[in-house]
């Protein structure tokens, strides 16, 4: 045919020597690649069943099922298939690592025939990912693992868009469902020849509710220990409803980077709740942090290296562990919490419905304990720690008068005191305030409290209950003065008498005393 061609053109036109070669050349060439087209289109239909089964076996070691292929040669490659299964290391006792009910590839002749491979387009639909458990394997077994990472080598993949698909993180634990997300929309293309993927996807997070849009790279894949194929990327996470946690509200945002492998990913970002509150409080408060942290992507749980929050005119930082323990469904939360420059008005917003009854400077040292579980965050929480107060105001001014009434009287200054309701100064005694507290199950318990004005020392313990704002203290007030000086007139010269009993040490007076009631009206008395 070439040759009656090349006769043609040549009784026709005026055809040279070099011309002619050139014909020849071009003339072989296409002949060759008509021939190589044919080859593979005969080839890929007859075997590429075969062919799929056996690159997916050697790449992902795994065992493969496939229900149904069909395979089309013209005008180019496609190829749909239904009922892939890949099975983690051959392990049938297991959910298939991945799963896929319907897929479409494309591909065309020119890109088969270039190393490495192109694939233009991977459809998949119904895609289900199941992450094995994390195995027990000894340290040198997982860096011999990553020396020996897969990657799809001779493969590029220009589109792969998944959509509705689920990724679930098996567990070994018993009785515990495995940790499901919903992955509505993955495009991925390939970045190179080692089978590093970039991918945008959006994932929807069941607890607390909401949608991560994410960007990054993924890959290459690491067939023997697939928990150590590396991940990175950027992330979004808005309009998060925590009203799913009884006991609070607010809406969350948080943004970051992530790098890593999936069982140790790297993650540094920020939060941001314009509106939490807690619900035996009431009161909306503005909490912004930022944070760095690992999580273990195939159980969900988290080491908080460091947390850094902003609340009001107060300063936190944290350091702990979210974590699931065997026979408990949710995570326990266990954070070291210290206060540096806090407010205590910032922090009675979190615990009393009225408005706080004090400023002050506080500081504070806690450890924090947070157990899952249906009931009120309030009632699963736990603290044991010290805290101390100084500069400390009452917000009342009835409550201010009687401190510095207190005070004059405890400084032997009786005189002084102020008519109840009248005001003649606003000079108003400051107070200093420090004390051990634990709270379980809504009881703060407060022991080694001492508190502290002038001409007064106050040492109590006792409880607050947080549900019904009640206080129950006992203890001993040790004033400056001895009795008869905390008087005038009559009393003072009745109490003369009674000055030896009460007196310590030959000077002052030391009275037994409790606080009881309602927080916000409490009631004082001897015991």
């Amino acid at each position: 045919m070439w040759m009656a061609t090349i006769n043609l053109v040549q009784n026709n036109f005026m055809i040279t020597p070099r011309l002619k070669t050139g014909l020849w050349i071009t003339g072989i060439t296409v002949a060759i690649l008509t021939v190589a087209v044919v080859t593979i289109a005969v080839q890929t239909s007859r075997h590429g069943r075969e062919w799929m089964v056996d690159s997916l076996q050697q790449e992902f070691k795994c065992e493969v099922e496939l229900t149904d292929l069909h395979i089309s040669v013209f005008p180019h490659i496609h190829i749909e298939g239904k009922g892939l299964s890949l099975h983690f290391h051959g392990r049938t006792d297991l959910p298939p690592m991945i799963n896929v009910d319907r897929f479409s590839v494309d591909a065309s002749y020119l890109g088969l025939l270039l190393y490495p491979h192109h694939i233009d387009t991977v459809h998949l639909q119904g895609l289900q990912i199941n992450i094995p458990p994390k195995g027990e394997r000894r340290s040198e077994e997982k860096a011999s693992a990553r020396r020996s990472i897969r990657n799809l080598h001779a493969v590029y993949f220009d589109e792969v868009i998944s959509e509705n698909a689920v990724l679930k993180i098996l567990t070994t634990k018993p009785g515990k469902a495995p940790l499901e997300f919903k992955i509505e929309k993955v495009q991925m293309h390939s970045l190179g020849s080692d089978g590093e993927l970039a991918f945008h996807s959006v994932l929807s997070i069941p607890t607390p509710p909401g949608q991560i849009d994410s960007s990054g790279t993924f890959g290459p894949w690491n067939a023997d220990v697939p928990s150590l194929t590396p991940v990175s990327g950027q992330y979004t996470f808005e309009n998060v409803d925590m009203g799913v946690f009884r006991g609070i509200r607010g809406t969350l945002s948080s943004k970051g980077e992530y790098q890593g492998a999936f069982e140790q990913i790297q993650v540094h970002g920020t939060t941001d709740i314009p509106n939490f509150q807690v619900d035996r409080a009431a009161h909306p408060i503005h909490i912004s942090t930022t944070f760095k942290a690992t999580v273990d992507g195939t159980n969900g749980d988290t080491d908080l290296h460091s947390v850094q929050a902003h609340f009001g005119h107060t300063d936190m930082t944290a350091q702990g562990s979210v974590e699931g323990h065997a026979g408990t469904n949710g995570k326990t939360v266990k954070l070291s919490v210290v206060m540096g420059h806090a407010r205590i008005e910032d922090i009675l917003l979190f615990a009393v419905k009225e408005p706080p009854p004090m400023t002050g400077s506080v500081g504070l040292r806690t450890e924090f304990f947070l157990a899952p579980g249906p009931q009120d965050i309030s009632d699963r929480l736990r603290l044991n720690g010290t805290i101390t107060l100084e500069n400390g105001h009452f917000t009342s001014t009835t409550e201010q008068q009687m401190l510095d009434n207190m005070s004059k009287r405890g400084l032997g200054k009786p005189k002084e005191v102020q008519a109840r309701g009248v005001v003649v100064s606003n000079d108003d005694i400051a107070s200093t305030l420090g004390s051990k507290f634990q709270l379980d199950n809504g009881i703060l318990t407060l022991s080694g409290l001492w508190y502290r004005i002038p001409g007064i020392d106050l040492q109590l313990h006792g409880t607050y209950n947080l549900g019904q704002e009640t206080l129950d203290l006992h203890g001993q007030l040790a004033m400056q003065a001895k009795l008869s000086q905390t008087t005038t007139g009559v009393k003072s010269i009745f109490l003369k008498a009674a000055d030896p009993f009460f007196s310590k040490d030959g000077k002052g007076a030391v009275i037994p005393i409790k606080i009881t009631g309602l927080l916000k009206n409490p009631k004082y008395g001897i015991e």
